[in-house]
Parts: structure tokens; C-alpha cells; sequence
């Protein structure tokens, strides 16, 4: 590039983006003995039309820590996988095709999966490579490759081994809208507009009226029993008596329980299997009876009578319709509660008895040793240690893996027709598709039946995703290095999936290798519109990140990424990007002038210059230079990169630019050569190190200006790959005392200060200035003062 042009930032990126992959700068050294610095990638979701700032703040902070690493010589191992299997993908390809899998035949579906997982993997790696994230291509997954899917089956072979995954029938929570079995972490909660409707059952043996409060009438055909609160007087007769069920005119008994609520409707709960939790604790505690209504599909099955068929909010309009006009409903109230819906597609989810397969992780035992394994993981905030907490107390059911739905990891499991055997496919011939691939035995192990049937079934994609920190070590060949891989140095996401995917993986590491999964967890916020919302499709509150790039340049939009640490949320500001766009510029225009002061300069002539040539100045700024490197690696080194990043800042603009370059002009341009090339060092060290601070930041700008400037100097191909800056340090001689400079610093503001106010460019030649404020040394910073200020006599 002509350096005395503008600086191009489209040119640029697009060759070191060329260059950094045609040079393999980034790549994982196999049997190096160099310190490994390993990072769990977070394999994003094969939809690649969502893509946001948020993403490209949460990657580009994890990257700063990376390319950070690289500089101070570590082995970066840093591969990128996608996660494209399962209901996500599933989701994603029925709404941009507007198709019903149901609808269609298994194998079109699965090839539209396979599809989009091709054309999102590509778009990720553009926008990713555009944005100048350092990843190893050369070691990339996906979590529906044969790799992966060997790696999970393994894995689910070896939890079954230990006892730890379990098949059992019994209500789960379903998704009628997806129609699979979903596990607690699949939920969120949504607010809704609803009624509370009062309706009278009756005494069996006296015809009273007994009015319950519920806001599912829909499923009085599963009512099985009626509470009270032992302690409620209103009610204490009512115990252990029966009720009729209304409409359906049916027997259930009325029970007791102190968590019934006296306060909530009229006092009296209404148990149904299954409504909610409640309901499934209630009928598990007191072996209440069975009386499945909801189907898979989300509609009344035969119980309903008459309703049978209808889905639930067209029956709960019908049997409130036939409650009001067989006198049974006393009255309505308008509610405004809290559903769990299944959060990929916001329909609320149900109880459906169902046989699925189960990963033990809810027992009292297993809480405290998710959470003492979570105590040993180095958290980045620390706080967000309390996601993990919450989430772990809150557990109320197993983890259950297994899902109604085409594109996924297949279970590695066959079953005996006669007696139910699970049989599960040998480790050896990983991996394996029980549809396709023929059973390990030719008959049933448990009762000699050859009749045997493949289990259809796909793995939630989290039982997957909770095996990428051993997975990834299989992205290499040297069995050494697989060894050095696990657990992996760091894991960098989002802090709305430590619940699931930190969480679960927790729970694989502890069950396979009895070890945490990773030694730190960098966990970022989110990247909210300018409006100060979260970033959403449907309210239209971002720029895709993609224009902002081609706009303003892959540089810009990383410094904006600093603007906010580990954990906080960051608002989209246009004025950030610019600040970062004028950090580039400023970095361009100041090697500019570099590059015509030192053009004829290299390191041998610190020879040539005496000691006692290095200016007051100079020292300032290498002591200034070495206190920054200090503080910026420190921050570093505790994942700050926000910190690191003002404090390097500070330095370049208020330091360097606004106060060296103009102290050393005079220097530069004048006849003491010895003083000009104590200068044109102390330029280039300080400038180089600028340079590599800027780095893990600001890659682009920062390459142009090293390959230009310092690459035949400094000696390495690339200044990713070169070494982090050590202090300057300085001989004895060299050293000058600075405890009156920073009053040297005040005058020499305050002498701009005049030639402003009297409006005067600052490079204007004053006769005389008089001092008005402390003096400093004239003898020896006299005619620094002068000289820098152009000053003909410095009046005391």
C-alpha cells in the first residue's frame, strides 16, 4: 500500500485476510512442546439469517483473549465448529420452506437440513473471516458430522454403562406445536392474558357445591382428585369425601395438602394429570389416578368425550360455552400469569405420558456435585457463578435426551420386540444409524428373540453439544496432544446458556472423566439495538453486521466490542464504531509521519546515539509506554479486555499522539543527530509496541502498518505471531529524573491554552511568554519548553 495515501480499510482486510489463511498464521502446531492455550468454541445454530451484533460482540470478545494468548507464545488451539442438528435446524428449515415435515417424506426433509446446514456453515465463515476472528479453518465440526455423532453415541453408551441413562414411561414435558419430548432447560416463561374461571363440582354424598378456581378448564376430563388445606376451616368436613367431576360426571376423592394455597380462588385445587408440576408431584405423592387426555398432538384424546379431537384452546371455549349453560360456571376473572412455553416456538408446553430416555442429574446428591464442580471453574465475572446456582436448585426433573423429530444424532440404541431389551450398538462400529445399520447381535440378549427393531428416535441436540470439549480434541492427530486438549483452557458464550449448554456439559465431564470441562468460562452479555432492547428480527432494531463492516471496516466494529466487560450488556453505538474508525485513522496518519522520520532508521544505529541523548521526553514516554504494557496485560491476563482496551487508548491519544509527536518535531527536523536518532528510537520502540498492543483488538490496521513499517525489523510474518511487548527497559545512564515533568506538562498546556484563547495555531512563534503558573526547572527544561512550543524567551 502507498502509505502516503488514506488509509484503505477494504483492501487491507480483504488481503490479510488472504494472507492470514495462505500462510496458515493462526494454525494449531501438533506435537509442539509450547504451552497450549485451548478454546471450546460455541458451535452457533445452522441459521445463519439471524446473525447480529450481539454475535459479533460476544465472538470478537472471546477472539481478543485469543489473539492475546497467541502474542505472548502460546499453541492457540482454536477451532470453530456448527451446531446444525436437531430441532433449531428442524425449526429453521419448516419456517423458510413453510412445509410440515409431517408432510413430507422423512428423506426430502433430512436433505433440506443438510442444505441449510451447507449454505449457514458458509455464512458464518464469511461474516466470521470478514470480521477478522483468528480460527483455525483447518479444524472445524459439525455436530451432525460422523465425528460428532461417534463421539456423542460414545458418549450416551458410556453414561448408560454407569448407570447414569435410564428408559422410562412416564409424563414428560412436550412440545405440541414440535411435537417431541423437551427437557427443563428447553423452557421459558411467557406472559399471558387469561380468565379464572369459578366452577361448582358437587359433593357425592350430599349434592353440595363445591367451587374450585382454574384457569385450564379444558382438562376436567383428567381431573383425579380435589385439595384442601388441613388447615382451612372452611373445608376440614371435605377430606377424604368425594366429588363429582362437572360434565363428565365422574368420582374423584378430596384431599389434603399444606402447600394448597387458602388465599388463591376459593381455596380448593383442582388436580388433573397433568396440568402442571403441581399436579404431576401431587399424583406421584399420593398415587392418584392415571387419566391421559392430551395427545402428542396437542389435542384431546378419547377422554374428552364429545371434545375428543379438539386442540385445547378451542376446547377450553366449548366446555366453558357448556359450563355456563348447564349453570356451572359462577363467574370469570381476568389474570395475567406466567406459561412455560417450549422457547423455540413459544407454544406452551404440556404433560404427556411418554417412554423416553433420561440422564440422571436431579437428585440432591448429584446438585451438590454439579455445583462443586461448578465452584472449581474459573468464572469470568464471577457473579454470573450464581446463573449456574440458580439453575442447578431449581432442577426438578432428569435431563431427558431423547426426541420425536428426523434431523438429528440417532439414538445408537435397537430394541427386542418380545420383552422391550434396549440392545446399544458397539463402541467399535461408531457411528451408527439404527434405521440403516444392522444390530450388534442377531437376538436378543435378555430373551433369545430375533425379532428386533431400530430405535427412531434423535438425541436433544444439547446431548450432542455437551461432548464438544472432548470432542474437539479428536480435530487433531497426535494422541499426545489429545491428552494436553482436555479439559480445555477456556470456554467463551453467552450467558443465557450456562443453564444448558455449560450445565450439560458439566454433567457429561463428570460422568465420563470425572473432571470439570473446562478450566475458565468467559461469559458475555448481550448485544442490545440502539434503542436499548434486545436485538430482534421482528422489531428491525439492528443493522446487519455485515453493512456495518463493508461500511466502516472489521477494526471499528471489534473496538466497538470493547466497550462493555465480561457479563454486561452493550448498546449498539454508531458513535463507538466511528471513535473506532478514527483509532485507525489516527493509527495510519501517526505511521505516516513515522515512516518519513525513521525511513533511513534500524535498531544498529542506537549506536550512533550517546546515552545521555535520550531526551527528557523520551524517558516520559517509555516510562508512560511501560506503565501502560503493565496495566494492559494485567487485564488481559483476567479476560478485561474493556479495561485493557482504555488503558491503551489513553496512552496512543492523550500520551503519544497529543504530547510526543509534538514533543520530538523539533528533534526530528533539527541538526543534533545524535538527539534526532535517540528520537527516531525512541519512535520506533514506543510505536511498535502501540502497534502490538492494538493487536488482539484492531488485527487489520495493525498488520498493514507492522508488514510496512516493522516486519523486516522486527522479524516475524505476521504481528499476530509475534511477541507481546516488554517493557523498555533503559541503561543507568540513559535514565533521567521525571519528578518535575508532570509540571512541565501543565506549562506546556498552559501555554496552549494561550495561544488558543488569543487564537493562535499552537506551531505559532511566540516573543516572549511569561510563566503564571509553579515553575518548573528552567536550567534544565527550559529549552525544552521553548523549543517545543516555539518560544523565543521564556520569561521566569
Amino acid at each position: 500500500m502507498d502509505i502516503s495515501k488514506k488509509y484503505n480499510f477494504k483492501e487491507s482486510e480483504e488481503r490479510w485476510r488472504k494472507y492470514w489463511e495462505d500462510e496458515k498464521i493462526f494454525a494449531f502446531e501438533e506435537n509442539s512442546e509450547r504451552q497450549i492455550f485451548s478454546v471450546d468454541t460455541p458451535p452457533p445454530y445452522a441459521s445463519a439469517d439471524h446473525l447480529h451484533h450481539g454475535h459479533i460482540m460476544s465472538y470478537a470478545q472471546a477472539e481478543f483473549i485469543v489473539r492475546y494468548k497467541r502474542m505472548r507464545g502460546f499453541n492457540v488451539f482454536y477451532p470453530m465448529g456448527f451446531d446444525d442438528n436437531g430441532l433449531p435446524t428442524e425449526r429453521f428449515v419448516e419456517k423458510k420452506y413453510n412445509i410440515d415435515k409431517s408432510k413430507i417424506s422423512k428423506k426430502e426433509f433430512i436433505e433440506l437440513c443438510l442444505k441449510e446446514t451447507e449454505i449457514s456453515s458458509q455464512t458464518y465463515k464469511k461474516l466470521w473471516s470478514s470480521l477478522g476472528v483468528s480460527v483455525d479453518w483447518s479444524r472445524t465440526y459439525s455436530t451432525i458430522s460422523p465425528l460428532a455423532t461417534k463421539v456423542s453415541q460414545g458418549s450416551l453408551i458410556d453414561l448408560y454403562k454407569k448407570k447414569a441413562l435410564y428408559q422410562k414411561e412416564a409424563p414428560v414435558l412436550w412440545c405440541p406445536s414440535c411435537q417431541t419430548a423437551l427437557a427443563q432447560a428447553d423452557l421459558e416463561d411467557k406472559e399471558e392474558e387469561s380468565k379464572i374461571n369459578y366452577i361448582n363440582f358437587k359433593g357425592e354424598e350430599d349434592g353440595s357445591s363445591l367451587t374450585i378456581a382454574t384457569t385450564r378448564p379444558e382438562l376436567l376430563p383428567a381431573c383425579v382428585a380435589l385439595y384442601v388445606n388441613p388447615t382451612d376451616k372452611r373445608y376440614i368436613d371435605l377430606i377424604d369425601k368425594m366429588a363429582k367431576v362437572p360434565l363428565f360426571d365422574y368420582s374423584i376423592p378430596i384431599k389434603s395438602s399444606e402447600k394448597v394455597d387458602v388465599n388463591f380462588g376459593t381455596g380448593i385445587m383442582m388436580v388433573c394429570t397433568w396440568g402442571d408440576k403441581e399436579d404431576l408431584e401431587k399424583w406421584q405423592l399420593d398415587n392418584l389416578d392415571t387419566r391421559p387426555l392430551i395427545l402428542e398432538n396437542g389435542k384431546l384424546g378419547e377422554l374428552a368425550g364429545k371434545y375428543q379431537g379438539l386442540d385445547l384452546r378451542d376446547a377450553r371455549e366449548k366446555i366453558i360455552d357448556d359450563l355456563k349453560n348447564d349453570g356451572l360456571l359462577e363467574k370469570q376473572e381476568d389474570i395475567t400469569h406466567s406459561l412455560n412455553v417450549h422457547e423455540r416456538c413459544s407454544t406452551p408446553v404440556e404433560f404427556v405420558n411418554s417412554k423416553q430416555w433420561f440422564i440422571k442429574i436431579s437428585t440432591p446428591e448429584l446438585k451438590e456435585k454439579w455445583l462443586e464442580m461448578g465452584k472449581k471453574i474459573k468464572w469470568h465475572p464471577e457473579d454470573k457463578f450464581k446463573i449456574l446456582e440458580l439453575w442447578v436448585n431449581s432442577l426438578k426433573w432428569d435431563w431427558c435426551i431423547s426426541r420425536q423429530r428426523y434431523y438429528g444424532v440417532p439414538l445408537p440404541i435397537w430394541y427386542c420386540e418380545e420383552c422391550s431389551e434396549p440392545i446399544f450398538a458397539d463402541e467399535k462400529d461408531l457411528p451408527v444409524n439404527p434405521i440403516k445399520d444392522k444390530p450388534p447381535v442377531n437376538k436378543c440378549p435378555k430373551c433369545g428373540s430375533k425379532n428386533i427393531k431400530p430405535e427412531e428416535d434423535v438425541m436433544d441436540t444439547w446431548a450432542t453439544s455437551s461432548c464438544t470439549q472432548f470432542l474437539i480434541r479428536e480435530l487433531v492427530k497426535s494422541e499426545k496432544d489429545k491428552e494436553r486438549l482436555y479439559p480445555p483452557i477456556v470456554r467463551p458464550n453467552a450467558f443465557e446458556i450456562i443453564r444448558t449448554w455449560d450445565f450439560y456439559s458439566i454433567v457429561k465431564s463428570f460422568y465420563q472423566f470425572n473432571d470439570i470441562p473446562f478450566e475458565n468460562l468467559m461469559i458475555s452479555g448481550w448485544g442490545l439495538g440502539q434503542d436499548g432492547k434486545k436485538l430482534s428480527k421482528r422489531l428491525k432494531n439492528y443493522t446487519p453486521p455485515e453493512e456495518v463492516i463493508s461500511e466502516y471496516g472489521a477494526d471499528s466494529f471489534r473496538y466497538w466490542a470493547t466497550g462493555a466487560g465480561l457479563g454486561q450488556n452493550l448498546r449498539f453505538s454508531l458513535d463507538e464504531i466511528q471513535k473506532g474508525k478514527k483509532t485507525t485513522t489516527k493509527l495510519w496518519n501517526a505511521f505516516k509521519f513515522l515512516s518519513m522520520q525513521i525511513e533511513d532508521f534500524d535498531l544498529s544505529k542506537k549506536k550512533s546515539f550517546k546515552d545521555a541523548s535520550l531526551d527528557y521526553s523520551d524517558n516520559w514516554i517509555i516510562d508512560e509506554l511501560n506503565s501502560t504494557i503493565r496495566l494492559a496485560t494485567t487485564e488481559f491476563e483476567k479476560y478485561e479486555f474493556a479495561k485493557a482496551r482504555n488503558y491503551i487508548d489513553d496512552f496512543f491519544w492523550s500520551k503519544f499522539t497529543d504530547r510526543y509527536l509534538e514533543f520530538v518535531k523539533y528533534r526530528l527536523y533539527g541538526d543534533d543527530i545524535e538527539s534526532k536518532i535517540a528520537a527516531q528510537w525512541t519512535l520506533y520502540k514506543v510505536f511498535l509496541a502501540i502497534l502490538k498492543l492494538f493487536a488482539p483488538i484492531m488485527p487489520f490496521i495493525t498488520e498493514e502498518i507492522y508488514q510496512s513499517g516493522f516486519r523486516d525489523i522486527d522479524g516475524q510474518k505476521s504481528i499476530h505471531i509475534s511477541n507481546w511487548p516488554d517493557e523498555v527497559s533503559l541503561e543507568n545512564s540513559q535514565k533521567k529524573d521525571l519528578v518535575e515533568f508532570d509540571i512541565v506538562l501543565d506549562l506546556i498546556d498552559e501555554i496552549k491554552r494561550y495561544k488558543s484563547e488569543n487564537n493562535l495555531s499552537i506551531g505559532a512563534e511566540l516573543e516572549n511568554y511569561q510563566l503564571k503558573k509553579i515553575k518548573p526547572n528552567i536550567d534544565v527544561f527550559g529549552d525544552f519548553i521553548k523549543k517545543v512550543m516555539r518560544i523565543k524567551n521564556l520569561i521566569v
